[in-house]
């Protein structure tokens, strides 16, 4: 999905939703061999904005940059931006 395509789709969503959680979702079958297995859903709140500006992509995260800091490890002057 694209930064426009997002934006599009928000346009569209009805003012009742205003005061709505957004989360980062996941859905799944604990045994994902049986379709008979349960599902489970995981949500989890997005709670930073990254902009990489190298691959133009724009990640929403539910961890905190000090969380993902060590497996991030990204060089503070390459243009990359965050929002929390």
């Amino acid at each position: 999905m694209t930064f426009k395509e997002l934006k599009n789709f928000i346009s569209q969503i009805p003012k009742s939703y205003d005061d709505y959680e957004m989360v980062n979702g996941e859905v799944g079958y604990l045994d994902p061999t049986d379709e008979d297995s349960i599902v489970y859903r995981v949500d989890k709140p997005i709670i930073m904005l990254y902009v990489d500006e190298a691959t133009k992509e724009l990640c929403f995260f539910h961890q905190t940059r000090e969380e993902i800091g060590p497996m991030f490890n990204q060089s503070e002057n390459n243009g990359d931006t965050e929002t929390t």
